[in-house]
């Protein structure tokens, strides 16, 4: 459902050291410094006998490489923490805030938009959705290359959260347009014709390899990086300025087709657990599904390490199979986390003033995710293919946020420091965090930091 943070290349690549403790990471100096490092490897030698080894290579030039010490297991230990660290912001924060968003908001278009005609409200909400999905679409380059912090830092972060707020209604719509044209057409009451229309839906989006598009949060935390702030991706990646009909067809087909195919999926299966778990009465239905929610987000994360390393060592229709596999795992669980807590806010958030209920759910999770950088998560945008990426890329839940923060301060530390830098360890399938490590780097220091004195605040 929400889009997954887009890897961008980035400057520096972050030291990645293999949990595997025969491998070592090796780190060349320069010529001016062999002699400091022979006598630093002296004094280690002394210290730790097994720890270091100098090699030096045909052409005098030396290597410095730290083989994994016993310190391995506290730093893998460090490490384990900060991802349930995210894990926990993830499930417990930055999930329940999305849900609430999408939840007032969508009940506000329904007290907005024709409440009285169901078919009328329906239409208006997928053509404020579409247009809108195809209007931030096909204008993501004017806004890249106008609206930057750098340039006029006030003016970029008035226009890109208002761009957040306006996109974020625009999603809802869309899906609440689509959802809503679907109960219409076709039966809500049966539990046969809903699990039919279900079935095609997953069916065309197996056959179209966008099973992908189905996870959502607590599956995705993305950040409000100013380097990607405004990217919307297609299915088929087509650039807009040199085949512009080509990529209008493609955006055509992203928002509406590929889009589409995912409300179905989740409104069917949303609609399966209205008509089977305790369809009297909502309260149980709501914490029944909530309970199957986080027990899947627990299960899945749980395994993710083990779907990582299946498919670093698998390729083609089997890796295929074994990712959609996972994907409807993170569907499942996401859909019963979303129907959950969307049905408990109904129940006990003001049941008798459902209209400061729905405004309470539509301004203040807005504002805490802005406030912790994650407004971005609430939006809808973009098409990811099955498998794609090379080896555990393919599986990858990025709700990397406390972790890079980590990063960020250990790059700090090391720039800072006039003695060799350190190995800061970081498991193999983190290597994705080094694309993201300048877009990282803005995003956390771009509110922090003094602008540039030739900055023009506008």
């Amino acid at each position: 459902m929400l889009t997954t943070e887009m890897g961008t290349a980035a400057g520096p690549t972050p030291i990645i050291v293999s949990s595997k403790p025969q491998k070592s990471h090796c780190q060349g100096p320069t010529p001016a410094s062999e002699h400091q490092l022979l006598q630093h490897h002296q004094q280690q030698q002394q210290q730790h006998p097994t720890h270091l080894h100098i090699h030096t290579h045909g052409h005098g030039q030396t290597t410095h490489c730290e083989k994994f010490s016993p310190e391995t297991p506290r730093r893998n230990l460090h490490e384990l923490l900060l991802e349930l660290l995210d894990m926990l912001l993830s499930c417990l924060v930055v999930a329940p805030c999305v849900i609430a968003y999408w939840r007032g908001t969508w009940e506000l278009m329904g007290v907005m938009l024709f409440p009285s005609s169901l078919p009328l409200s329906a239409l208006s909400s997928f053509l404020i959705g579409g247009v809108g999905h195809f209007v931030f679409t096909i204008t993501q380059n004017f806004f890249k290359e106008h609206i930057h912090p750098d340039k006029r830092r006030l003016t970029y972060y008035t226009v890109s959260r208002l761009y957040t707020a306006v996109f974020g209604i625009v999603c809802v719509n869309m899906w609440r347009g689509a959802w809503m044209l679907c109960d219409w057409l076709t039966s809500v009451d049966s539990l046969i014709i809903v699990s039919v229309v279900t079935a095609i839906a997953l069916i065309f989006m197996v056959a179209t390899r966008t099973l992908r598009n189905l996870g959502a949060a607590p599956y995705t935390v993305t950040m409000d990086h100013k380097t990607d702030y405004f990217d919307v991706g297609t299915m088929f990646k087509i650039p807009g300025f040199h085949q512009p009909g080509l990529y209008v067809l493609d955006t055509l087909f992203s928002v509406f087709v590929i889009g589409s195919l995912v409300v179905i999926a989740w409104r069917g299966v949303w609609g399966i657990f209205d008509l089977t778990l305790f369809p009297k009465d909502k309260a149980k239905s709501a914490w029944g599904s909530l309970l199957i929610g986080y027990l899947t987000v627990f299960v899945t994360f749980l395994i993710h390490p083990l779907m990582r390393y299946v498919c670093r060592r698998i390729s083609g229709i089997l890796k295929l199979i074994i990712c959609d596999i996972y994907y409807l795992m993170t569907f499942f669980g996401a859909v019963n986390a979303w129907r959950g807590i969307w049905n408990l806010l109904d129940v006990y958030l003001y049941p008798d003033n459902r209209l400061m209920s729905f405004w309470l759910t539509h301004i203040i999770p807005f504002l805490l995710l802005a406030a912790i950088k994650c407004s971005n998560s609430i939006l809808v945008r973009g098409v990811f293919i099955d498998g794609d990426g090379t080896g555990a890329e393919s599986v990858d839940i990025p709700i990397n946020y406390v972790r890079l923060h980590f990063l960020r301060e250990r790059r700090k530390k090391v720039s800072q420091s006039s003695t060799p830098p350190p190995h800061y360890y970081l498991k193999p399938e983190h290597a994705t965090l080094g694309r993201s490590a300048e877009k990282d780097k803005e995003a956390q220091s771009s509110l922090i930091e003094k602008p540039h004195a030739n900055v023009q605040i506008v």
